[in-house]
Order: C-alpha cells, then sequence, then structure tokens
C-alpha cells in the first residue's frame, strides 16, 4: 500500500468511519495487537540487567511454536550462524538477549501484526518491505557505529501501523454496513500509520525512542529526541522501496543518490555504494524469512 505524495486530490472516508476511527486513536481507545505472552516476557527480560540466558531459555521452552520458530530463524540467512545451530540453549547462548528479542518481535509481528484475512498478498509485501527496511537500517548503523540491534527494530517496526489501520477500518465499514473504498483507505493510513505504529510500539514497553523514531520515520527532522534513529529509518525505508517494488511507493536510485538526509548522516557516496551494493544480500535475506 503506498503512501501517497498528496492527499488532496485523495478520496475521503465516509464521515460515520472517520469520525470512529479518529476518536479511538485520539482517545487510545484503538485496539492493538496484544504481543503472544512468552514474547511479551522475552522483551522485559532482554531489558533487565539482572536476567540471565537460562532464565530466557526456560521461558521460551514453554511456547514450543515460538521456540520451532526462533530455531528456524535463528539458522536462516538473516542471521547465517557459521555452524547450524542445533538446541534451544545453543541459540540463547550463542545470539544472546538482544538478539533474541529481535527474532521475538519479527515473529509476533509476521503472525499477529501482519496478518489481515482476505489482504494476505498485501500484507506480505508490507512484512517483506519492513524487514528490508531493518536490514538496511543495521547496516547504516553498522557503518556509522550506532546500536545496530535497536536499528534493525526500527526498520522492522516503522510500518507496524499500516496493517492495524487496513484490520480497524474493514472492521468500521462492516459494522457501519458501508462500501469499502480502497483509495479512502489508502489516504487514511498514509496519514495515521505513523501515530498508530508509534503507540504500538509503546503499548509493546520498548524503549520511547523507538516510538519517536516511528512516529517520525516520514518526516525525521521533525524529531526532538530520535532524529539520528528517525533520519536512519526514514532512509532505510526508501532504501527499501528501492529495493522491492510489490506494492508500495516506487523509489528511484537517483533519488536515493539525492537523499536530503545524506548529509545530516555524514554518509559519504561510497558509502552509499557499499549500500546498495548489500541490495542482493537483503533481497535473498527477505525471501528465506518470508
Amino acid at each position: 500500500m503506498s503512501t501517497p505524495s498528496s492527499t488532496a486530490a485523495a478520496p475521503a472516508l465516509p464521515a460515520p468511519v472517520r469520525d470512529r476511527l479518529v476518536a479511538s486513536i485520539a482517545q487510545g481507545t484503538l485496539e492493538l495487537p496484544v504481543l503472544p505472552e512468552v514474547a511479551s516476557q522475552v522483551v522485559k527480560l532482554s531489558g533487565d540487567p539482572n536476567s540471565d540466558t537460562r532464565q530466557l531459555a526456560a521461558l521460551i521452552q514453554r511456547d514450543q511454536a515460538m521456540a520451532g520458530h526462533l530455531m528456524r530463524m535463528a539458522n536462516s540467512t538473516l542471521y547465517a550462524p557459521k555452524v547450524p545451530l542445533v538446541s534451544l540453549d545453543q541459540v540463547v547462548s550463542r545470539m544472546g538477549m538482544k538478539k533474541i528479542r529481535e527474532i521475538a518481535l519479527i515473529i509476533s509481528c509476521q503472525s499477529k501484526v501482519f496478518a489481515v484475512p482476505g489482504f494476505e498478498a498485501l500484507i506480505k509485501a508490507q512484512f517483506r518491505h519492513s524487514l528490508a527496511a531493518a536490514a538496511f537500517a543495521q547496516e547504516i548503523a553498522r557503518n556509522r557505529r550506532w546500536n545496530v540491534e535497536e536499528a534493525f527494530l526500527c526498520g522492522l517496526l516503522h510500518d507496524v501501523g499500516r496493517p492495524v489501520l487496513l484490520q480497524k477500518l474493514i472492521d468500521l465499514h462492516q459494522e457501519l454496513k458501508l462500501p469499502l473504498d480502497l483509495g479512502a483507505v489508502e489516504a487514511a493510513i498514509g496519514a495515521l500509520h505513523t501515530r498508530v505504529g508509534s503507540d504500538l510500539v509503546k503499548s509493546w514497553t520498548l524503549p520511547a525512542r523507538m516510538a519517536e523514531t516511528v512516529l517520525y520515520h516520514h518526516d525525521a527532522m521533525k524529531s526532538t529526541s530520535a532524529a539520528q534513529t528517525a533520519m536512519m529509518t526514514q532512509l532505510a525505508d526508501d532504501l527499501a522501496h528501492l529495493l522491492l517494488t510489490d506494492g508500495g511507493r516506487a523509489v528511484a536510485e537517483a533519488a536515493v543518490r539525492a537523499h536530503p538526509l545524506l548529509v545530516p548522516l555524514n554518509l559519504y557516496p561510497d558509502e552509499l555504494d557499499a549500500l546498495l551494493a548489500q541490495r542482493d544480500t537483503i533481497k535473498a535475506m527477505v525471501e528465506s524469512v518470508s
């Protein structure tokens, strides 16, 4: 689903749908996806300096589906272990708390957030885009010597508001017995997904800087406390749109090479070349995970 450059000519939602949606967002009553229990506990443990990997492994073993997904993901090209990881204890001890949190959130997003019945192809394209943005953000952070785990999650979560809003708008149209205009739905999601995504990140008790990054990932210079990660995520978002053209807005390589955030990010032409050279690797990773 693309983000329109201008909503001036975009079709409008029916007034009853619009009013209920805007009110629920403003009042904080919009129903947001809840992390599965084990994933939620993984997030809490990863932020607790007194926790250890044994506690983490014991927690994950309580959810065999999560454990199986984690084993598969840990051995994918995304993490590319030097030797196959054959046990949960081995995965947890080798990868550490932050990477396990990262994988738990990937699994939860794929199964809980990026899931709208009837729109499977669109939602899969959005998830693939988010994975690509996460990988590009990680590479930018590695280049700048920033926190690569935080960068990956900022990219992964930057568009989580989109599927949440799509499901809510489908539900509202059905409740009010009104026909669904996909153009109007797309325009509304484009306008509101950053706010909803930021609220979702807060509800998952992830760091406040991630929530602000999601809020400003289309206009990073407006961020007051997360400008660095917001700029990184905005560039990663555009790089992901350049890489994957299924759905989403079109971004040309010339636009990336003239990107207004290259200077504030202190990225030189050779460093951008190195990022662009990662395209095949990142695309293969996305294919392996999605």
